[in-house]
């Protein structure tokens, strides 16, 4: 039960399967979620890691699509 409210965790409830997310994906994860742009993420990510914006954009978009296509992300 505590797993399934760690952020490192997605849960697909349809079928039971459980996700684990690096410490960044987490927080890429946890962003998008709370409203935060893509752009944005990737600003934040491209100085935290010392990558150039274009890379640190195609990583988190990159990433979302992952989320999107394993169903673990719902747009609101």
């Amino acid at each position: 039960r505590d797993a399934l409210m760690d952020p490192r965790f997605l849960f697909k409830e349809d079928c039971g399967d459980v996700f684990t997310l690096n410490p960044t994906g987490a927080l890429v994860h946890r962003l998008y979620r709370e409203g935060a742009a893509p752009e944005d993420i990737a600003q934040r990510l491209a100085r935290s890691q010392g990558i150039s914006s274009a890379q640190a954009l195609g990583d988190v978009l990159a990433f979302l699509a992952q989320v999107r296509i394993h169903g673990l992300l719902s747009e609101s």
